[in-house]
């Protein structure tokens, strides 16, 4: 897999699932279409609290733009920010589960905390 540094280090930090990799690519195939939450609920047969949560880390990000009506928007803040998640969509369209094994072992990636609490440590 190769993706640049600043990529990797916004795939780990910014891309909590799976699902909010496919959101974020929904999203930026039509950079110029503003989608409720609803509608991205809908398009991506994903629960509310899912879709919420990557709006949410994608705002914080400064991956999307809310609109004053609610909805979403693809608008990162900078260009280098698009660039960074191109580098991302190429290399999980080569690689899927390259890429899936970084969003999944991400520090704070709740699946790998629930996982890493039942592995035996040396003294137990």
């Amino acid at each position: 897999m190769v993706l640049s540094d600043d990529a990797l280090s916004l795939l780990r930090t910014s891309i909590r699932s799976v699902w909010a990799l496919e959101l974020l690519m929904l999203l930026r195939r039509e950079p110029g279409r503003s989608w409720s939450r609803d509608a991205l609920i809908r398009e991506l047969r994903g629960s509310e609290t899912v879709v919420q949560e990557a709006l949410d880390g994608f705002l914080a990000a400064a991956l999307v733009a809310a609109e004053p009506d609610g909805s979403y928007r693809y608008r990162p803040a900078l260009a280098v920010l698009d660039q960074w998640v191109g580098e991302i969509e190429q290399a999980y369209a080569q690689r899927p589960s390259a890429i899936v094994r970084e969003i999944l072992g991400a520090p704070g990636n709740k699946v790998q905390i629930f996982a890493d609490s039942f592995r035996f440590r040396k003294n137990d």
